[in-house]
């Protein structure tokens, strides 16, 4: 179990975590200024999100790029190998067709260095490629919402996950992409739809919000997901990577718990120096860094439940926002709360700190 174990792949933590805290909004925040900047070129803007998770930091997104760029066509793309969170991101999807029309989305359930192009890279698994595409009808979200709610036929037999003979990590069983825009703006959007013979894109914006273990190596960091991300930046193009810092009242509680644990090893710095001394010259001179920033987030809590007396709920969100921003093992998590000693370390530090809050570092790769 513990080999195989990952942590993102545990539900229930990521589930309360979005719902407990105000990350994807601050994030979503910080993301604006630079959709502001964007100036998109024919045949329209194109934004990619790293994993999209349940669609909460995604829908954000695209609410902003409505609002600066009204007018033209946008292909939204992600990536998501969780059929839950495609469902859960499907769900909120319907008012962003009714807002933006000329909106194209695109999702498939492939690795990073195969999603922004919609290939495969298993020659044997890209002949099996589950190509989907879903013409809306109508022009209301209960029309689109209906429609969308039929696509859950299509994930239970397509987006099924295996584990990898070498690493044991969860992957794609097939390759599947769902193409999804409304009918009555197929004309205008036909120079942006991706297609199976035209899938490849470049694009103004790629989003990864925590794509990785904060624990691998830079290397690896750069390799599996930055690398490739950068890769598919169109000229002037931006890479936001945002990902859990450390240095925190989160950070304290593991510490009070596991003196010995590293969570945040190889941080912005790392993985920029990293980029620096592995990349050729050549490569280097067409990307630029821009400044880190932190970004702090807080749990949601009402202030009479920390000011009148903590409350059990509150303790269990917190020690919950703990382990997972920290990502330990569910193992050691169930070992901890065997005691019951960790509802007194949260207490004080909630008491301490009133309220909980952890830090995220945000860092932008821009294509020159």
């Amino acid at each position: 179990m513990k080999k195989n174990f990952r942590f993102f792949d545990n539900r229930q933590k990521y589930l309360l975590f979005v719902t407990t805290t105000n990350e994807k909004n601050i994030i979503a925040d910080n993301i604006h200024p630079h959709i502001k900047k964007i100036k998109p070129t024919k045949p329209g803007l194109k934004i990619f999100d790293a994993g999209m998770g349940d669609g909460s930091l995604l829908m954000n997104i695209m609410r902003q790029a409505h609002q600066e760029h009204p007018q033209i066509p946008h292909l939204i793309s992600t990536k998501e190998i969780s059929m839950e969170d495609v469902r859960l991101g499907l769900e909120k999807l319907p008012d962003r067709f009714v807002e933006h029309k000329n909106t194209v989305f695109v999702i498939s359930n492939m690795h990073y260095s195969e999603a922004t192009n919609l290939q495969s890279k298993n020659s044997t698994k890209q002949k099996k490629i589950n190509w989907k595409k879903v013409k809306l009808k109508g022009n209301t979200s209960i029309d689109f919402a209906k429609q969308l709610s039929a696509i859950n036929k299509f994930l239970e037999i397509n987006w099924e996950i295996e584990r990898d003979s070498r690493t044991g990590n969860p992957t794609y069983k097939t390759p599947s992409v769902l193409v999804i825009y409304r009918r009555d703006q197929e004309f205008v959007l036909s120079d942006i739809i991706p297609t199976k013979l035209r899938p490849k894109n470049k694009f103004d914006l790629i989003i990864a919000s925590q794509p990785y273990r904060s624990r691998i190596s830079a290397e690896k960091k750069v390799k599996y997901v930055i690398a490739p991300m950068i890769n598919a930046l169109t000229k002037r193009g931006k890479l936001i990577i945002v990902h859990a810092a450390g240095k925190d009242p989160a950070n304290q509680i593991i510490k009070k718990i596991w003196p010995n644990e590293k969570p945040f090893s190889s941080l912005a710095k790392e993985i920029v120096q990293y980029i620096k001394s592995s990349f050729p010259k050549d490569d280097l001179k067409k990307i630029k860094f821009l400044d880190k920033k932190i970004i702090k987030c807080n749990l949601r809590a009402l202030p009479n439940e920390v000011y009148g007396g903590i409350s059990t709920s509150i303790i269990f969100s917190a020690w919950n926002v703990a382990v997972y921003v920290n990502q330990i093992d569910d193992f050691k998590v169930m070992e901890a709360e065997k005691t019951k000693k960790y509802q007194k370390i949260v207490a004080k530090i909630i008491n301490q700190n009133k309220g909980l809050y952890f830090k995220n570092e945000l860092f932008v790769i821009s294509k020159v």
